[in-house]
């Protein structure tokens, strides 16, 4: 559907407040356009107008594995989509609009400084950026809602953590009792990488 011309839309005040928080908090156009109801050109332009720069080219985060590539990003993963879920569920809504994106990613940005903070939780050679930003978390919202993305409780700690259910990969590793550490003091889990590079392995005769 095609956006409404500003002059004749109601909320544009209220649309172009979540526009500039969204843009504040690192998303890209094509996501602002689709969340605020604007065209690409408003999107673009608004972009520019706010970071006072252009915005980085090239597609958006789209990489379905993402969230169980290691523990560190399942746990990162986890922690969004469980902020997600649960705002849902307090406020009955099923579908995602701006503000339950911004909500969500700032209470997430707000735990997961809390979180590199510890050093147990920094990755090594990691930068001290979120891992998860919001244009990525925007994407596993739609995996989630796909159902490619599923919650599921280990019943080990009881913590709710994500598991994978997609015709390329099905895995479930709990990211928190599922790793160990190495020789080398690092810390080890059984991605779905190293998990399909050991299934194809061929065995020694």
């Amino acid at each position: 559907m095609k956006p409404m011309p500003f002059k004749n839309r109601p909320n544009i005040g209220a649309d172009l407040l979540l526009a500039e928080k969204l843009i504040q908090l690192g998303a890209r156009p094509p996501i602002v356009s689709q969340l605020c109801h604007l065209t690409r050109k408003q999107s673009i332009a608004f972009f520019k107008t706010v970071q006072g720069q252009a915005p980085k080219q090239g597609m958006l985060p789209h990489d379905h594995q993402w969230a169980i590539r290691s523990a560190f990003n399942n746990i990162h993963a986890s922690l969004f989509l469980s902020m997600i879920e649960d705002i849902r569920h307090r406020l009955s809504t099923p579908n995602l609009d701006a503000t339950l994106l911004v909500a969500a990613y700032e209470i997430y940005s707000n735990v997961a400084s809390r979180m590199l903070a510890d050093r147990q939780f920094i990755q090594p050679n990691s930068s001290q950026h979120y891992p998860l930003d919001i244009n990525r978390a925007w994407y596993l919202i739609t995996l989630l809602s796909t159902g490619d993305l599923v919650f599921i409780l280990c019943g080990r700690c009881h913590a709710r953590y994500l598991g994978m259910i997609h015709p390329d990969t099905a895995f479930s590793q709990c990211p928190i009792c599922d790793v160990w550490t190495d020789r080398s003091g690092r810390r080890r889990w059984v991605s779905a990488k190293s998990k399909n590079h050991a299934l194809n392995k061929p065995s020694a005769r």
